[in-house]
């Protein structure tokens, strides 16, 4: 059963006064401030690319990276590919591509 503030007479409740000035919330602002730096306003999707094993995925994310260079700037490193059940990479990738 939910609490219920049934039993309190009316003068207790008033007894309670308090300031909001003097809480602190920066434990909780610190702890749940949305970081504007880690936006996905560079996050791309590559779809349509080849299946690939991991002793090609190298050689796909070189090209990648060569032919993304071009536009943009990006590394190996912030290239990521996912393995299918079949032991082959997906045929897309996410990547940070910085103007």
């Amino acid at each position: 059963m939910a609490p219920s503030f049934d039993h309190l007479h009316e003068e207790q409740l008033d007894d309670q006064v308090f300031d909001e000035d003097e809480l602190d919330f920066s434990d909780l602002k610190e702890r749940y401030e949305v970081q504007m730096e880690q936006s996905m306003d560079t996050f791309v999707m590559v779809d349509g690319l080849p299946d690939v094993t991991e002793d090609q995925k190298t050689k796909l994310v070189r090209f990648l990276v060569r032919k993304l260079n071009s536009v943009g700037k990006t590394k190996e490193e912030s290239i990521h590919m996912h393995m299918g059940e079949n032991g082959k990479y997906l045929p897309c990738v996410y990547l940070d591509l910085r103007s």
